[in-house]
């Protein structure tokens, strides 16, 4: 392990045991208002510096959701900068979800046309790191304007065979874009992966991608079953065709099951077993199991794994899931949801 790596896996630690406590969770799950959880992270937790500034009584949701994603951005561009110049493409990787995101989150704001709304919740922060003119993207509102700031990009060729016209918002195909995405960003992940890691490291990182491809491909078929009814080759299109744990003759049996409790009945027997306990429920909130499974194998690897791509990788994801759990509370003070319903919904 070079110097490098050392300090990345340390840093990570370090970072990650600053990670807010459920003692930290409990207080924030009982406080009445935006101001009082501004106020708790302000005074009480690693959110201290970045919220210093802030006078809490004045901070609205937007705000403070801007602030913390702001400062969770900070800490991954930390580990970043240790990096080693030949393994930053790896480090990059992170970057180009983050871009996919915010294309999602504009064709989102196309199809419904809340462009005022958007525009509290833009990450100017991210201008400088973007492939494509950030600002720009902000003022989207048609799709051949978003095809004109992606012109110079990866995303381009993915986007245009999904072209309307102005007016004609409404029928953009927003799943078969969201999967084309996510199997371009996967295929450029894994290659990147073979040619800047190798032996041991270059196959736990691809493991770990492989297990995130799959537990987003349960959640997926799982809300196809649950809401849609969908037809099976609809399922299928939506997947990225990656298989770690789940040959693509389980997959198959998965898609086949006729309800989403089946589907649920059949999961059990696999490694993705998740916890869930009562298969006969009606409704089973799938991400929490699938994120409560990828979190635990987070946890793990920024504890005990030497491996500096793979304890990176883990690590932003448990910054990010801190990130929603914060995030979750914030709403559901806003619209009065029960503690114990937001206690169900936080992972850490």
């Amino acid at each position: 392990m070079s110097m490098a790596e050392g300090v990345i896996v340390a840093k990570a630690r370090s970072m990650h045991g600053e990670a807010l406590s459920e003692e930290m969770y409990q207080e924030l799950l009982h406080k009445k208002s935006v101001a009082e959880i501004a106020g708790y992270l302000k005074h009480e937790t690693s959110y201290a510096a970045a919220l210093k500034d802030v006078r809490e009584n004045n901070i609205h949701r937007g705000q403070l959701e801007s602030i913390l994603r702001q400062e969770i951005f900070k800490k991954t561009m930390k580990l970043y900068r240790y990096a080693d110049a030949a393994m930053k493409p790896y480090y990059r990787l992170h970057m180009q979800q983050i871009e996919i995101d915010l294309i999602l989150s504009r064709i989102r704001v196309l199809i419904s046309q809340e462009y005022e709304a958007a525009i509290a919740e833009f990450p100017i922060f991210l201008k400088p790191y973007t492939s494509f003119d950030l600002l720009r993207l902000g003022n989207v509102h048609s799709f051949d304007e978003l095809l004109d700031v992606l012109k110079h990009t990866m995303y381009y060729a993915i986007l245009l065979p999904y072209r309307v016209k102005k007016g004609e918002e409404n029928d953009i195909d927003y799943t078969k874009i969201e999967t084309q995405l996510q199997v371009q960003h996967y295929t450029h992940t894994f290659q990147v992966i073979d040619k800047t890691l190798k032996g041991k490291s270059r196959k736990a990182v691809k493991q770990y991608f492989a297990t995130q491809i799959e537990l987003s491909n349960i959640e997926k078929i799982y809300r196809y079953k649950k809401y849609f009814n969908a037809r099976e080759d609809v399922i299928r299109e939506s997947l990225v065709p990656v298989h770690e744990h789940l040959s693509a003759a389980f997959v198959e049996e998965l898609i086949a099951q006729p309800n989403a409790r089946a589907f649920i009945k059949l999961l059990q027997s696999s490694t993705y077993r998740l916890g869930i306990e009562d298969t006969e429920k009606d409704y089973v909130y799938i991400e929490y199991y699938t994120d409560s499974f990828l979190y635990a194998l987070a946890k793990k690897n920024i504890y005990y794994s030497l491996d500096a791509p793979l304890v990176y990788s883990s690590y932003l994801y448990t910054a990010e899931r801190e990130l929603e759990n914060i995030i979750n509370i914030i709403e559901g003070v806003r619209y009065h949801v029960s503690i114990e319903d937001m206690q169900r919904m936080l992972i850490y």
